[in-house]
């Protein structure tokens, strides 16, 4: 089957899902509104269309959006001849309420072609009678379903208030390794982060203070990776390394930089413990590659991938913002080798029943059939 991906860039963590539609033996295609410097294009190669002059004009107005483009459109004439051309099956429009997602879901609806629109929220979070009506109206409409790759729930499945709504994850590489408990080397556990160096939400500085606390009565190495490719980007991780620096941490922390797709497996694999600090966190994939590697995680109650962690179990959620949560959670993995051995081996078996490529194809061929009846091969 056909099945085109219209979204505001392609974000590395597709990568696994089109990977595994493509061994599936389905013909992907990914339309989009910007294209980013640090992308993998390996396995496909995103087409971004000339944008149309109304579009332009919008953005001249009201700008441009952020970076994933709000008003962007191509143009109407060309961007239909190109979209009847090609006649896709299978349209996944990632939010569907920005311009372009409109434009590509009308042509969509003209030429029959199955609609799924996705979005990054909680599957039974709470809807405003206002956005509960505009989602089943949305649906009806372009008689379309919709996929999240988030559930903050453990009710079941078919009790959120969103009907042809579907929970299918966001798959990651899961290591067939299995975890060695010998692999701690004398400097302790090795741990990592990853978060772009711009976004002061990511709380760069705040697992700095964390581990300046702990510095002198444990033993660990740290790692932390994320894009820096704008003048913004190298003038905040200017101020990360010199609070490194102040907490004397400089022999202990390691800076990386744009680290490309096909290295972070053996990032991931290198390293015993993940922490995403980082609050209001949409989704946060680094979440469940680390579990696929099997790297225990703390992250945040404001991390929408939250909900793949159990306490104690296969990692921590700790506090937004909170100092001693955060050293609480650390101090809990670096302390007990034993503990954090049996973490690690729970964060794998995670990953293998909830996060692999075949789970997510089982979850993407059930919303096919519920909805659609439509067999996926």
């Amino acid at each position: 089957m056909k099945i085109l991906f219209v979204a505001p860039r392609f974000h590395t963590n597709q990568v696994q899902l089109i990977k595994k539609l493509q061994e599936k033996k389905h013909e992907v295609f990914f339309h989009v509104a910007c294209i980013g410097p640090t992308e993998d294009h390996s396995l496909i190669t995103p087409l971004q269309f000339k944008k149309s002059k109304l579009s332009g004009l919008i953005e001249m107005v009201f700008g441009k959006g952020g970076v994933n483009r709000k008003f962007y459109f191509p143009q109407l004439a060309s961007y239909w001849r190109a979209f009847k051309q090609m006649k896709p099956d299978f349209i996944v429009i990632r939010d569907p309420y920005k311009l372009f997602s409109l434009m590509a879901a009308f042509y969509a609806r003209l030429i029959k072609t199955k609609i799924i629109f996705y979005t990054q929220e909680d599957l039974f979070r709470y809807r405003s009678k206002r956005t509960l009506l505009k989602q089943k109206l949305t649906i009806r409409f372009f008689k379309a379903a919709w996929m999240t790759p988030v559930k903050g729930s453990d009710a079941p499945e078919s009790s959120g208030e969103l009907k042809y709504m579907y929970y299918v994850p966001l798959p990651v590489i899961v290591s067939s390794a299995e975890v060695r408990s010998n692999d701690i080397s004398s400097e302790g556990p090795r741990i990592l982060m990853v978060g772009k160096y711009h976004q002061a939400r990511k709380k760069h500085l705040l697992f700095l203070q964390a581990l300046g606390k702990l510095k002198s009565r444990y033993r660990f190495t740290v790692t932390i990776a994320g894009e820096c490719a704008t003048a913004e980007q190298e003038l905040n991780l200017k101020v990360i390394r010199h609070e490194a620096n102040s907490l004397q941490l400089a022999g202990l922390v390691n800076f990386k930089q744009n680290v490309p797709y096909s290295q972070m497996a053996e990032l991931y694999a290198s390293h015993h413990i993940f922490v995403l600090p980082a609050i209001n966190e949409q989704y946060g994939v680094s979440v469940n590659e680390a579990l696929g590697y099997a790297l225990p995680v703390i992250c945040t109650d404001t991390c929408g991938a939250k909900f793949n962690i159990t306490n104690g179990n296969n990692g921590f959620v700790v506090k937004s913002n909170s100092l001693d949560e955060l050293i609480a959670a650390l101090e809990r993995l670096i302390s007990d080798y034993q503990k954090l051995h049996q973490m690690r081996q729970q964060s794998l078996q995670y990953a293998r029943e909830n996060l692999s490529a075949d789970v997510f194809y089982s979850k993407f061929a059930r919303l096919t059939q519920e909805r659609f009846s439509v067999l996926m091969n």
